[in-house]
């Protein structure tokens, strides 16, 4: 390592030579769609720099030999490791209330199972209290996160960098979905193998002034979330090269960014079945949508995700909203959501084989509610198996509405750039709707009304 190591007062400088080790394959059983049931990490055998147990260092790791690294803090220690399966730091069980301060963490060796955390540059769990403030931690190798949080750990991050760049997969790798994967599940469409932050088992995780980097894959993710699962990035930088998503709501977690700045090569957040993102005042763009909603392997196909959006300024390339054969309620208030393609949400089929099936049974659909703000894009419905409503609240919207359900209120307006086809929902007026010359919106639903002239010069027809 560098000499100017040495100025710190906890300065471990460790270069393990790299081993090959077989991927192991997943466990047989688990959920329907062949995804392997969860290992544990209480039978799992753990090869870690420093592990702090219920407040106390282990004494088999190397850093008891360091007299000014307790149990509860650490300064400027630097740690650098090429081994596979190796973790930097463990932090574990409900007596641990740990501090590292200004570290410099640098994996280069293989993850062996990212569910399970072994390859992660700082693993939380089992109760324990973890604060990081200050330094790095960066992994560039496969299924390596810089940071893991869970079974009911708490970890707030302050002012730090966090980075996952990937490495290349093992000959031989079969793809999988579930504890063992190396990349992202291929129908999501994304590149990559390694997360950066990955949340699971009812964590919790806040992160504050920091920047996330990830190639490909995901900055902010969660997965197995134990059905309780909260983490927040405050005035936070996200940044991800290649396709690869900001961040990740699987079901039972609970995502909130708050004033932070994200740009992605893919979706700037993905939402999978219950579960909720919030993006208040987030400056973010996106190379494909600006969040994905979809449903795969429920139970319950009337599991509905939730989506705030509130200030934020959005540019995508493809449509702000994605929604694949799931149902939604959607809220936008204020800020600026922009498309190059021109579309504002786009619900339809999801081609995904594991996508969530309704049997024929009837489903919540999709809610948009646009609230006290101007918008520009289209509405379209494709979604054979869910209804789309679009409620203005004092709103106005400018684009094409397909099989979508308008509702309005008295000063919701929606002005149509192309032919559109809707129903109205009970009460919404008539004078909500307007149309250029040339553009004509017809209203299907039963009623007896006569085709009329807009006040800017487009047709109302009306159709049983």
């Amino acid at each position: 390592m560098p000499s100017k190591c040495l100025k710190y007062a906890a300065c471990l400088a460790v270069s393990i030579p790299a081993i090959a080790a077989a991927q192991p394959a997943p466990p047989p059983g688990g959920p329907p769609g062949g995804m392997p049931a969860m290992p544990s990490m209480a039978e799992t055998k753990y090869d870690a720099i420093v592990e702090v147990v219920d407040g106390r260092l282990v004494p088999s790791t190397v850093a008891v030999q360091l007299a000014s690294l307790s149990g509860f803090a650490a300064k400027g220690l630097r740690i650098l490791s090429s081994k596979e399966g190796v973790n930097a730091l463990i932090v574990r069980g409900p007596a641990s209330d740990f501090t590292l301060t200004d570290p410099a963490i640098v994996l280069s060796g293989a993850g062996t199972n990212d569910f399970l955390g072994t390859g992660a540059g700082i693993l939380v769990r089992n109760k324990a209290r973890f604060t990081l403030r200050g330094g790095s931690v960066e992994t560039s190798a496969r299924i390596s996160p810089a940071l893991v949080a869970a079974e009911w750990a708490t970890v707030k991050v302050h002012d730090a960098r966090l980075v996952a760049n990937g490495g290349p997969l093992p000959p031989g790798y079969v793809p999988r979905i579930g504890p063992g994967m190396m990349e992202p599940p291929a129908p999501l469409g994304l590149q990559g193998t390694a997360r950066t932050v990955l949340a699971m088992s009812n964590s919790r995780t806040y992160l504050y002034n920091t920047r996330i980097e990830a190639k490909g894959w995901g900055a902010l993710s969660t997965d197995a979330t134990g059905g309780d699962l909260y983490l927040e990035a405050n005035d936070c930088t996200v940044l991800v090269t290649g396709k690869g998503y900001g961040a990740y709501a699987d079901f039972g977690a609970h995502v909130v960014l708050n004033r932070t700045s994200v740009d992605v090569g893919s979706d700037l957040g993905i939402i999978a079945g219950k579960a909720r993102i919030d993006l208040n005042a987030v400056r973010g763009k996106a190379g494909r949508s600006g969040v994905m909603i979809h449903s795969v392997m429920a139970f319950d196909p009337a599991e509905t995700a939730d989506l705030t959006v509130t200030d934020s300024t959005i540019e995508t390339q493809g449509p702000v909203l994605l929604v694949k054969s799931a149902n939604a309620n959607i809220t936008v208030t204020g800020g600026a959501l922009k498309s190059a393609s021109g579309v504002l949400m786009d619900v339809r089929r999801n081609d995904d084989p594991n996508a969530t099936k309704t049997g024929g049974k009837p489903v919540p659909g999709v809610t948009l509610t646009l609230r006290s703000g101007k918008l520009t894009g289209d509405v379209l419905d494709s979604d054979p198996d869910r209804a789309t409503t679009l409620v203005l609240d004092g709103a106005s919207l400018e684009g094409s509405l397909r099989d979508v359900v308008l509702k309005a209120d008295a000063t919701g307006h929606w002005r149509a750039r192309s032919d559109s086809t809707v129903s109205l929902a009970p009460g919404t007026p008539l004078s909500a709707i307007d149309a250029p010359a040339g553009v004509t919106v017809t209203v299907t639903g039963g009623t007896d009304r006569r085709s009329t002239v807009l006040p800017s010069g487009g047709k109302l027809t009306f159709s049983r």
